[in-house]
């Protein structure tokens, strides 16, 4: 039906069980107003006036039933209205079957919609309105229509009924669609802001419309909660700001809380109080917030754990790998690339003198010096036992490689003291810088050769490939020729 105008698609059946009855229940209405028409028009008993009246209350109510049905409900104050064009109906018609006949399927239509409260007060305005009609053009026939229209009042209250079933059978099954598609998004993601985003999204869809409705995630941050994503009309003076214990305008505020950690809070707004059915499920939302967002933490830990030596927190070997293809691909484009590997001399000598213990806190401090050292661009991994290696990257020139190596190896050589012991690090350098290598693996074996030639000519020096592919050895950092 993409040809047909927006209205009349609208008007298709829906897939949804309480809107289904809603839709049987408009057509059935809509059919017996339809055929009221010709009853009235050739009715005698009434003047033309009043009939004509009765068949524009016909049409009046027909547009009436249809819009508020598209619109998905009636002001309550229209009640008496309906009523009265009701009895405008009976009385231009002058028969108390049509007016019987419309009263049961107009209360059965109208109260699927609506409170408790509203299908009473509907009832009572067409009562009131079909009652007067009869009482006006078929007096005698009063008895008998009252005696038929005793089952009006359980009609209502069974239609609010069958109405408040499936309206809390759709909400339900609404939920369940929002922690489905939030449970899919969980499972797909570890990006913290990710799962914040989603989750106030179908906290929001859980309001179920409400008036004003938003959603927002505090996390803690150094400073306090902060809010960082919302959904939905959140205060403006709210997003980034720190909330106290209750924020103004948060009708809801749920903690973040894990066994062992609180992330934040999950704050619900809205211009009217939220329905007590509501809270449990934003509760279980909740916690599924905390589930994911325990997740994502475990995910990047084990993200830093794969790509990160777990002695220093230095870059491992795969990491700088990665790093080094990204490098390599800006090297062709003219971007200074250059390899440092480093190797600790003596090493060895430390771990049997002085134990493992002190042999790895002097790992740990080497590793510092280098973090220290390097620039932000640049990457600093440990590859293994006393091998470090330097990523250099965008440099003003391949002659700043030497250079830079000069100085780490300087660092790396003060004498520092680990548990009461003095020690005088020393180590060898190679650098490496790239030109025109095939990949990685030649880059690094450039690398490697200088490293090694420089512990061949004494140790605590520097060797670097030049631009013929020789290796050249470099004043040791502490004056050895």
């Amino acid at each position: 039906m993409t040809w047909a105008p927006t209205w009349l698609r609208s008007m298709a059946p829906p897939r949804q069980l309480g809107a289904r009855i809603r839709w049987l229940f408009l057509i059935l209405i809509l059919f017996n107003l339809i055929i009221t028409v010709p009853r009235a028009l050739g009715s005698d008993l009434a003047p033309l006036t009043w009939r004509i009246a009765a068949v524009a209350a016909v049409a009046v109510l027909g547009c009436w039933f249809l819009r508020g049905y598209r619109r998905g409900g009636f002001p309550v104050a229209a009640a008496p209205l309906e009523g009265v064009a009701l009895g405008v109906i009976g009385y231009g018609s002058h028969d108390w079957l049509i007016t019987l006949g419309l009263l049961f399927v107009t209360v059965s239509f109208r109260g699927l919609y609506g409170s408790w409260k509203h299908a009473l007060v509907l009832t009572v305005s067409l009562f009131a309105g079909s009652s007067a009609a009869i009482a006006l053009t078929q007096p005698h026939l009063i008895g008998t229509f009252l005696q038929q229209t005793a089952g009006v009042v359980p009609l209502a209250l069974f239609t609010a009924a069958v109405a408040e079933s499936t309206r809390r059978q759709e909400q339900a099954a609404a939920r369940e669609r929002v922690f489905a598609r939030l449970g899919s998004t969980l499972v797909t993601t570890s990006h913290r802001d990710t799962i914040c985003r989603h989750s106030v999204e179908a906290a929001r869809e859980l309001l179920g419309g409400l008036p004003g409705g938003w959603a927002a995630i505090a996390l803690k941050t150094p400073q306090g909660e902060r809010v960082g994503v919302g959904a939905g009309p959140v205060p403006p003076d709210l997003i980034g700001s720190a909330p106290g214990s209750q924020p103004l305008g948060v009708r809801a505020q749920l903690a973040l809380q894990s066994e062992k950690f609180c992330y934040g809070s999950l704050l619900i707004g809205a211009d009217v109080p939220i329905p007590a059915d509501v809270r449990p499920s934003l509760d279980a939302l909740a916690a599924q917030t905390v589930l994911g967002l325990c997740n994502a933490e475990r995910a990047e830990d084990l993200r830093h754990q794969a790509f990160h030596d777990s002695l220093t927190g230095l870059a491992n070997r795969p990491l700088l790998r990665d790093h080094l293809t990204q490098a390599l691909a800006r090297a062709r484009r003219g971007s200074p690339v250059a390899v440092l590997l480093i190797d600790l001399d003596g090493f060895k000598k430390v771990n049997d003198t002085y134990g493992h213990a002190t042999g790895d806190q002097l790992l740990v401090a080497v590793a510092q010096r280098l973090r220290d050292a390097v620039r932000g661009a640049d990457t600093a991994a440990r590859l293994g036992g006393d091998e470090f290696a330097v990523l250099l990257d965008g440099m003003d020139s391949p002659r700043d490689a030497v250079l830079v190596a000069e100085r780490l190896l300087a660092s790396i050589q003060e004498p520092l003291t680990l548990s009461g012991i003095d020690l005088a690090p020393a180590a060898s350098v190679g650098v490496a810088v790239w030109r025109e290598h095939a990949d990685i693996d030649a880059l690094l074996h450039d690398a490697d050769s200088a490293m090694y030639a420089a512990k061949a000519a004494g140790k605590g020096r520097v060797g670097h490939v030049d631009e013929q592919g020789d290796v050249r050895i470099l004043t040791s950092a502490r004056g050895a020729g």
